[in-house]
């Protein structure tokens, strides 16, 4: 795949990030991820293995959070599972997905060096209708913090033919 991209960015209090691409993909491709975001979840409360660590949480995020193309929000919870574990939730026309920090509260961490409960959310807001496909969660089974082991992205349904241009907003 060859692609072109612009990005606007804006900063502030929330940075905003408009990105334009253009794919062009060279043969067929059976998936391709679309604003691909990553992040890490070690244990939380929504997990039940044993750590041999004081810190009652430790994750970037603890969720994912999607705005289906009909409005509704729907809310997934991290885990650290045993093995390899994909997601998709299906839709058409989202109206934005994202890997969340909802958890602000420090004793629910009690970590002065990582500051888990300042962790920034990330959110992909499409701008042009992405049609039909599904969000996709990745979670890989980590033994500590120190790899991104959580995957979210879109994935279309159809694609187009190779050496034309697939755009996105």
């Amino acid at each position: 795949v060859a692609g072109a991209y612009r990005f606007a960015i804006e900063p502030g209090a929330e940075t905003v990030t408009t990105v334009r691409a253009a794919l062009y993909f060279r043969r067929r491709v059976k998936t391709v991820g679309i604003a691909p975001l990553t992040s890490m979840f070690w244990h939380g409360e929504n997990t039940n293995a044993a750590t041999d660590d004081f810190r009652p949480e430790v994750h970037d995020s603890d969720g994912l959070m999607i705005q289906t193309g009909a409005g509704e929000w729907l809310w997934r919870p991290l885990t650290n599972p045993k093995a390899v574990r994909v997601a998709a939730f299906g839709d058409e026309k989202p109206r934005g997905f994202g890997l969340i920090q909802r958890d602000r509260d420090f004793e629910h961490y009690q970590d002065l060096e990582a500051s888990y409960h300042m962790r920034p959310s990330a959110w992909v807001e499409p701008m042009g209708g992405w049609g039909a496909g599904s969000v996709r969660l990745v979670e890989i089974p980590s033994p500590d913090e120190s790899n991104d082991n959580v995957v979210a992205f879109w994935t279309p349904d159809k694609l187009p033919p190779a050496g034309t241009p697939f755009e996105l907003v």
